[in-house]
């Protein structure tokens, strides 16, 4: 029996809920117009890709790019589950193997907080694309106003360690709006435009969405390797921690990220 892997997870439980409405809102800031070659930065499971397929009249080529080879897997199931015609690479941020000039539009959702060099991943991306080209991308706000994760890092702290809980923190790593400004006009990228959006989000069984949380998150699973009683103990912390968000047994909360266009 195959092995459910945290991409998995992560494409079962916060893909519905956080990235696909996120994605749709990306996609139509950015209005892809048909002919237009496409890059998903970051891609994941591809939730941006097939958004862009669903939403975009005729686009000339759709391209996903992710270093993990796990997120990868699912993006190609899932593409090739629906006929979708998308190229899917592994690719450092910082060094894309594409030619120069080579896309019309970019997608990075949620991703570039993780970057380790961000400056020379949008400088990367700023190369890749025509000039003309445009870049969309959302970046989580901090902690403080982001109530789910906030419960979440508390929860990993406590029942997991402090490293679980960082790998929550670095999520909200970027959150300053005159930091990511910056970021792009030292890329050299122009009419750079910023705004704060908040999403109001929602699932219907918090704690469906609380242990698939804690076992997908973009940067592996926290509970892999806990006893039963271990992961009970912190999907109950997690659900407590979200305090009036939980309404019954439905969720609901914002998110609050940045959203940045920037043509090139």
């Amino acid at each position: 029996m195959e092995s459910i892997t945290f991409a998995d997870r992560y494409q079962s439980v916060l893909v519905p809920v956080i990235f696909e409405p996120w994605a749709r809102d990306l996609v139509r800031r950015a209005d892809p117009q048909a002919g237009e070659h496409i890059l998903d930065l970051a891609c994941g499971t591809g939730i941006v890709t097939r958004q862009v397929a669903t939403l975009a009249r005729n686009p000339g080529s759709l391209t996903g790019a992710d270093y993990s080879d796990e997120m990868l897997v699912v993006a190609r199931r899932l593409a090739d589950a629906t006929g979708l015609d998308a190229e899917w690479v592994k690719a450092d941020a910082a060094k894309l193997p594409f030619h120069d000039d080579r896309f019309d539009l970019a997608f990075c959702q949620q991703a570039l907080q993780f970057f380790p060099d961000r400056p020379a991943a949008l400088k990367e991306l700023r190369r890749v694309l025509k000039p003309g080209g445009r870049v969309v991308c959302c970046i989580q706000c901090e902690l403080d106003i982001n109530p789910m994760l906030k419960a979440q890092a508390a929860a990993l702290d406590a029942h997991v360690g402090e490293k679980a809980g960082g790998a929550v923190r670095a999520i909200c790593g970027l959150p300053d709006g005159a930091e990511i400004q910056r970021l792009f006009e030292e890329a050299e990228f122009r009419h750079v435009e910023l705004e704060s959006v908040t999403l109001n989000l929602h699932h219907p069984d918090a704690r469906a969405f609380a242990e698939g949380a804690l076992g997908g998150m973009h940067t592996g699973d926290k509970l892999a390797g806990l006893a039963d009683s271990a992961i009970d103990n912190a999907v109950k912390a997690f659900l407590a921690g979200l305090g009036d968000h939980v309404e019954g047994t439905a969720l609901q909360f914002p998110h609050v990220s940045n959203v940045v266009m920037a043509w090139v």
